[in-house]
């Protein structure tokens, strides 16, 4: 019977395997580390919580809020990322991030390999799997990741039930009730459970096991702050068009063709080990979960941009099995054949870390850095210091930023939590004023702002320069601040 190839068969090609994935995300993972712009609010929020102990009414932090009550799904981020950020600072969340990735990359590779040693050609295609797991760890950190993480997880113990491992069910509703309070992708894991019933009734499983756990971890879900109301914000997040969102867009496979490429290889590879494996078993003997599974969050991630890095994990968590058979080393007669298998090898492990390692020149390494187009920092400060209050118009990007540093000063138009605290009307009212679409004044009427805060590059910019009854009282090389009235104008150029 033909063996797995493993050029190494000691613990010590374990070892190379984490240091060699360990290398990986470090490269990948601090090539860029922009402040994201949902930080901004969970700080607000953190502040506000330790003050007066209850969550902030919708219209606290925003002029245009449509709902008071808001169940943040994400509320609990506020308590990992705000301490380590003013205790340990700024570095500690690209720390964090990167512990985040490794642990999902771990948790993969533990589910498709279980404690067998891996080949060189799996090494390879790990490799791929972490590239494409960044466009999720692109930023310092996001609360998605940890989605990623107790993705793997379940995924994990599924594996491992699979091959004979019980996993007590209360161990699923305990992580559960951790995933609610996190993130809305919690409903990725009920997804799942259901998924699973569904495949495991069809192909006579123990599909009431699964039915079991789903039912308690919707129990588990309740347990938040704001009960059953959390579903009524995940809902309000997963009825939302988010079609000006690059992220959630269909992946560009032909234009641009360099982008996602980590991503387009590893669908390529799922291709073509499903393929082959059902042809050489059969329908009804292949391992009809481990083809499923993958395929549809492959659908998934076709369809948006955001998915591409819950496909990795799926595939990295149930493709391995899948793959053929390889002659082991000692099966391998001749040593032009030996010479060629070890080239090959040795080329797909060594290529990853050759093209991680031409990213160092523009790595930003541990080092925080805060894109001005969310992060606007000198315009705010104007704000702050001139004692301006009342109303601030700005866009999403900045909102945050805004809502953090201008507390108990300004309320914002809008802000990251767009899902949660504003209709989609009042989100295109906004965006129809910062590109001068549509009636794009109204935002200057209804209510009127005691503030403007523009991109210079947004469209609005010429036009509020030309608009009467404003002045632009402020300008550095990103933004622009205008005011209402007849105010001299003294524009700042820091």
């Amino acid at each position: 019977m033909t063996s797995r190839a493993v050029p190494l068969t000691s613990r010590r090609w374990k070892i190379v395997l984490w240091i060699y994935l360990g290398i990986l995300v470090v490269l990948l993972g601090t090539y860029t580390n922009t402040a994201d712009a949902d930080l901004w609010h969970l700080f607000a929020l953190y502040d506000y919580l330790l003050k007066t102990g209850h969550f902030p009414p919708g219209d606290t932090f925003s002029y245009l809020a449509d709902y008071r009550l808001v169940p943040d799904h994400e509320w609990g981020c506020a308590f990992v990322f705000a301490p380590l950020y003013f205790v340990f600072g700024p570095a500690s969340l690209i720390f964090l991030k990167l512990a985040l990735l490794f642990g999902t990359v771990g948790l993969t590779i533990r589910a498709g390999l279980g404690r067998r040693s891996p080949t060189m050609l799996e090494a390879f295609f790990y490799s791929l799997v972490t590239l494409t797991l960044l466009s999720s760890f692109l930023s310092t950190v996001r609360c998605e990741v940890f989605t990623h993480l107790f993705f793997a997880l379940w995924l994990l113990w599924y594996q491992l039930e699979r091959r004979g491992r019980h996993i007590p069910s209360w161990a699923y509703g305990l992580t559960m009730i951790a995933w609610a309070n996190l993130h809305g992708g919690f409903i990725l894991g009920l997804a799942w459970l259901a998924a699973v019933a569904a495949i495991e009734f069809f192909s006579g499983g123990n599909w009431i096991r699964h039915l079991r756990i789903l039912g308690l971890c919707l129990l588990a879900t309740l347990a938040n702050p704001f009960g059953y109301e959390l579903w009524v914000g995940v809902g309000r997040a997963l009825l939302i068009s988010r079609s000006s969102f690059d992220e959630w867009s269909p992946v560009p496979w032909l234009y641009p063709y360099n982008t996602f490429l980590g991503y387009k290889m590893l669908a390529g590879w799922t291709a073509v080990i499903v393929i082959g494996h059902v042809r050489l078993q059969g329908w009804k003997n292949c391992d009809r979960i481990a083809v499923i599974l993958p395929l549809l969050f492959f659908v998934a991630s076709i369809l948006q941009v955001r998915h591409t890095s819950l496909f990795a994990v799926a595939a990295g968590g149930l493709l391995p099995p899948l793959f053929p058979p390889e002659l082991s080393w000692q099966q391998i007669h001749g040593p032009g054949a030996r010479l060629h298998r070890l080239a090959v090898r040795t080329v797909l492990f060594v290529l990853p870390l050759v093209l991680a390692m031409r990213l160092l020149p523009a790595s930003q390494g541990f080092h925080l850095t805060y894109p001005s187009e969310s992060c606007p920092a000198q315009a705010v400060a104007y704000l702050h210091d001139h004692d301006v209050r009342g109303r601030l118009l700005v866009d999403l990007n900045a909102g945050s930023y805004a809502l953090w540093k201008l507390q108990n000063q300004m309320q914002v138009s809008i802000d990251g939590r767009y899902d949660l605290v504003y209709r989609p009307r009042t989100f295109n009212k906004v965006e129809n004023f910062f590109h001068a679409t549509g009636d794009w004044r109204r935002a200057l009427t209804d209510p009127p702002p005691d503030a403007v805060l523009v991109n210079l590059s947004d469209p609005v910019y010429p036009r509020m320069r030309a608009e009467p009854g404003w002045t632009e009282v402020y300008r550095n090389s990103s933004h622009a601040v205008f005011r209402p009235g007849a105010i001299p104008l003294n524009i700042s150029h820091p």
